[in-house]
């Protein structure tokens, strides 16, 4: 029997920090309108300034504010109508005293004046004069130039997941054409005699895939495409087959299962089987997830998963996703809530703990709630708000006790 070369969660950081560093990724040009959710490859800063020439911001009458000063519904101020702007048109008039200018809302106000009064508040005499029957302040209802964005202003930094609020304001600037980076390509290998795929007729002792629709749908949110999603038997030889094709076809390869040391867990023999294959990493001090396996060949980097679910996810969390945030220059940050715990939480020490927790408002504070059960239980994911890390120092945590709670995506609080 074999045993694991167990390293630490910073250990295994630091390679894969390492292995980030040496991989180029590519970029290519997007039409703005196929942008959103793909990382943006270089800064992109404002050629112009938004907006571009003063705006009303309100239906009404551009004036110069001394002459309204003091206006009510008692004592109106009489200004002389000379003019309206037309709306999407410049204009080169000059507001004097004692003068207003119609503007629809978004036009543009003419020079001299410097504020809008809201039509609510102005009644008509006659074609030419109007009563105006509230005050306004310097700058009131009108957006200047350059307010909301100025020329060499940074629009989109590098590494930035493109929302639809960025390409509005990409838009804004005249971007029509985003560069971006390459999705890594990801191939999944599912691996154990009991999977199958879910079309697949079910009989007493088999399993549905569960791992690979999951990991492919965590591939997609950061930033990735799965080019393939196989389940292969439990052979070494049938694996090596599928592995061959696969590593001249995707950048990172995910093999789901057959990471441990039993009998019929060949990963690591099989990445060790290419003449440019090695095993890097073959157990981590961390709970769950202790079989992983991190591997190379012909330097396109293999993830040696485990094969149940929870366990799985959760390494991909942690590992491949910080990973693939790197290569891709994003923030590695995450959001956390401070939560206090809700219970006693007993840890394995020399095993860093990673415990699913769920949220809940209690007493106007976040409670974290422990979720507890076998790793291969898919329900404990879908019912978790997120997870708490445990350091390997620890024995655990009392009820009470501040803790991080580090968010899932897409969670419902």
């Amino acid at each position: 029997m074999e045993f694991f070369n167990v390293l630490s969660v910073q250990e295994v950081n630091l390679i894969i920090e390492k292995l980030a560093k040496e991989y180029s990724i590519g970029t290519e040009a997007v039409d703005l309108i196929n942008a959103v959710d793909r990382i943006i490859a270089k800064d992109y800063f404002s050629t112009v300034n938004l907006p571009q020439f003063n705006r009303s911001t309100v239906d009404g009458y551009a004036v110069i504010c001394n002459d309204v000063m003091g206006a009510s519904e008692a004592m109106p101020s009489f200004l002389e109508c000379v003019s309206e702007v037309s709306m999407g048109q410049s204009t080169d008039l000059i507001v004097k005293k004692g003068q207003a200018v119609y503007v629809p809302t978004g036009g543009m106000v003419p020079s001299g004046a410097d504020g809008m009064v809201m039509i609510e508040y102005v009644q008509k005499l006659d074609e030419q004069t109007l009563l105006i029957h509230k005050p306004i302040a310097p700058g009131e209802n009108i957006t200047f130039i350059g307010d909301d964005l100025r020329e060499g202003d940074l629009v989109a930094p590098k590494g930035k997941k493109i929302t639809a609020y960025d390409v509005g304001l990409l838009a804004a600037i005249g971007k029509g054409e985003i560069q971006v980076y390459t999705k890594p390509r990801f191939a999944i290998l599912s691996t154990g005699d009991e999977i199958i795929d879910i079309h697949e007729t079910q009989n007493l002792g088999q399993i549905r895939e569960i791992n690979g629709y999951a990991l492919c749908a965590l591939i997609q949110q950061i930033g990735g495409e799965v080019i393939k999603k196989i389940i292969v038997k439990d052979d070494f030889n049938k694996l090596k087959a599928e592995l061959t094709k696969t590593i001249e076809q995707a950048d990172i390869v995910l093999i789901s299962g057959g990471s441990s040391v039993g009998a019929r867990d060949y990963t690591k023999q099989v990445i060790e089987s290419f003449e440019k294959g090695e095993v890097l990493v073959h157990g981590i001090s961390i709970k769950p997830g202790k079989p992983t396996i991190l591997g190379k060949i012909n330097n396109k980097l293999v993830y040696g998963l485990p094969g149940h679910p929870a366990s799985a996810l959760i390494i991909f969390n942690i590992f491949v996703k910080s990973y693939m945030y790197q290569i891709l220059n994003r923030s590695l940050n995450s959001f956390n809530v401070i939560a206090a715990i809700d219970s006693n939480v007993h840890s394995s020490p020399g095993k860093e703990t990673y415990q699913m927790v769920q949220l809940m408002k209690k007493d106007n504070e976040w409670r974290a709630i422990p979720l507890y059960g076998k790793s291969g239980m898919m329900t404990l994911l879908s019912r978790a708000s997120g997870y708490i890390r445990i350091s390997d120092e620890k024995e655990g945590l009392m009820k009470g006790e501040q803790v991080d709670v580090y968010l899932f995506q897409e969670v419902d609080l």
